[in-house]
């Protein structure tokens, strides 16, 4: 489980019944924000793993809830704090969540704690990932608010999403759909049966259709092999930039060089040997930092920027 345990009060459930059709729910969302005590809170059983044990797999659960049954998967969390977003095994992970509720998921809940700011940042991981399963799945998503206790103890919820613009802008793209489960269970408050009914609302006014386990896996797959090709491209965009700098700044020591030999009466001197094999060191030494950050393209070199070798390198080629 991600997070702190949100402990919510259940109805013990009976028998299944025909007239009650299944509900199925993959769970995402950050690490840490509670998607395991969600998964435990729905279904009105620990489940799923146990407080501070995070989630490294997509994993199915199911019992019977309200007398129908109730499908629900967790998934791993991304990370909120590096700035490059998750990592390629959580994504696929997500994905896989899918296939996990066949013949596809009726609703996607994101689950969004409340412990702390809410930023710009964290809003374009959530959509990012909301959007690994495909444009379609904000018709299909609800926010959910986790809340420790005392969290809203000076405003409502309501003031809290309002006052925010990136979970208000966050919630609209899921139609205006959000709910909250409490730390601690409120008297007289129900928040799974609200929760549910919010789930069965979304439900209907889809008529009932699914999130596509086969189109989401499908449309993944094409991304993948996507940005595989995009990454391969980049690749040899850098080593052909790679090659053209090393080419050019050997022509342009060569130049000098020769410059220096023939303002010498064609002869080389003992210093114009050193001052060559210092400027073959430095272009050595410059051409291992363009290679070092081809790796990561990124980082700019400590002396000579890419806009430095560019500029020689087309300067090489105007010559030519």
């Amino acid at each position: 489980m991600d997070s702190e345990e949100v402990m919510v009060e259940m109805e013990e459930t009976g028998k299944s019944s025909d007239s009650q059709p299944g509900l199925r729910i993959i769970l995402i969302g950050e690490r840490e924000a509670g998607k395991s005590a969600v998964g435990n809170a729905i279904l009105g059983s620990k489940v799923f793993d146990a407080v501070g044990v995070r989630t490294r797999e997509a994993v199915k659960r199911q019992r019977e809830v309200a007398e129908r049954q109730v499908t629900v998967v967790d998934t791993p969390g991304w990370e909120w704090f590096p700035s490059r977003g998750s990592s390629l095994g959580v994504r696929r992970e997500i994905v896989r969540g899918v296939s996990l509720c066949q013949p596809g998921p009726h609703a996607v809940l994101l689950v969004v704690p409340l412990s702390f700011s809410f930023t710009k940042r964290e809003r374009q991981a959530a959509e990012e990932h909301v959007e690994l399963l495909g444009e379609r799945a904000w018709g299909h998503t609800v926010v959910l608010f986790t809340v420790k206790g005392g969290r809203l103890k000076d405003a409502t919820l309501e003031e809290e999403v309002e006052e925010s613009e990136e979970l208000q802008g966050l919630v609209e793209r899921c139609g205006g759909r959000y709910q909250a489960l409490y730390g601690r269970s409120r008297k007289g408050h129900d928040a799974v049966a609200e929760l549910l009914e919010k789930l069965d609302n979304m439900v209907a006014k889809n008529r009932g259709e699914l999130l596509s386990s086969e189109e989401v896996l499908e449309e993944a797959r094409e991304k993948e092999e996507e940005e595989e090709r995009r990454h391969q491209e980049e690749d040899r965009e850098r080593e052909e930039d790679l090659r053209r700098v090393k080419e050019a700044l050997r022509e342009l020591e060569m130049e000098e060089v020769t410059e220096e030999v023939q303002g010498e009466g064609g002869e080389a001197t003992e210093e114009s040997t050193r001052q060559q094999r210092g400027r073959r060191r430095y272009t050595d030494e410059k051409s291992d930092i363009v290679e070092s950050s081809s790796a990561d393209p990124t980082s700019a070199p400590p002396h000579l920027t890419w806009s430095d070798l560019r500029a020689i390198r087309d300067q090489k080629c105007k010559t030519q």
